[in-house]
């Protein structure tokens, strides 16, 4: 363990001069985000300027679930978007190989090899946009459920993280599988928005599919639901939602493992 602590903090410094010889990409990029929130926050006005509640939810209540969602993201794209994103390269062009001859875990190596601190704004974004809504609400958060939300955004991040690894170990058999980016804009898109409007949607299957079949409504609204409609928040799926990241993540291992049988290196 100690080992792989020392790997990752080698990969975080690495990440931190990348970031500093590019000290102009990451202002621009740190600004695109915060325009980002802002056309979102604009959406969400206009919404509720014409409505009380969606599905339940009023204005407060969603911009505490945004800025879940925001941390959530943020957290996923700063260690692993980029490094998911360039699997399906590595494994097209041949570049796994060299992974392989490493002596770690390839899987480690391939999600932490690149530590995007530009992303890490939207964290502070989302964070801010959570107290914010939380005192606009007058809930009253107590330490236990702060640490239930940190633990819930957390297994958000590896239910998001475990999906992505078996959706990029694809390009083993696709070969070029170029949609990574897209897959992940549709995917955190569902994910941002509250669960319940899905329900009328297929008499209730695409809210279904998206709970516990491929988990994404979770992510979000249920550290949110914990926070501010406690009302709404059901305790047993805590331990689905913990349940349902750890067999992803275990799933992407052995999908990854078993997809190396039939991975064809460059010299071959």
């Amino acid at each position: 363990m100690s080992r792989y602590l020392r790997i990752g903090a080698r990969f975080a410094r690495n990440g931190l001069v990348r970031e500093l010889s590019f000290r102009t990409n990451f202002v621009v990029t740190v600004l695109s985000e915060v325009m980002w929130l802002g056309m979102m926050l604009i959406f969400v006005e206009i919404i509720f300027a014409n409505t009380k509640n969606v599905r339940g939810w009023d204005n407060h209540q969603y911009l505490f679930l945004l800025g879940t969602h925001f941390v959530i993201s943020s957290i996923f794209e700063t260690f692993f978007f980029g490094n998911l994103q360039r699997l399906s390269e590595l494994i097209r062009t041949g570049g796994l190989d060299f992974v392989l001859l490493k002596p770690a875990s390839p899987q480690f190596l391939l999600s932490f090899e690149r530590v995007d601190y530009s992303s890490c704004a939207n964290a502070l974004l989302g964070v801010s946009l959570c107290v914010y809504a939380a005192q606009k609400l007058g809930v009253h958060i107590g330490a236990l459920n702060v640490a239930l939300f940190v633990l819930l955004v957390l297994s958000g991040v590896a239910t998001l993280y475990a999906l992505m690894f078996i959706f990029s170990t694809s390009s083993v058999w696709f070969i070029r599988q170029t949609s990574a980016a897209h897959f992940w804009f549709y995917l955190t898109s569902c994910a941002k928005y509250p669960a319940e409007i899905y329900q009328p949607l297929a008499r209730g299957v695409l809210w279904f599919a998206l709970t516990f079949v491929i988990p994404v409504l979770i992510v979000a609204n249920l550290p949110a639901n914990a926070m501010v409609r406690q009302g709404q928040f059901h305790p047993w799926l805590v331990g689905y939602a913990l349940f349902a990241a750890a067999v992803l993540v275990i799933l992407s291992s052995v999908i990854f493992r078993w997809a190396l049988r039939w991975y064809r290196s460059a010299s071959s």
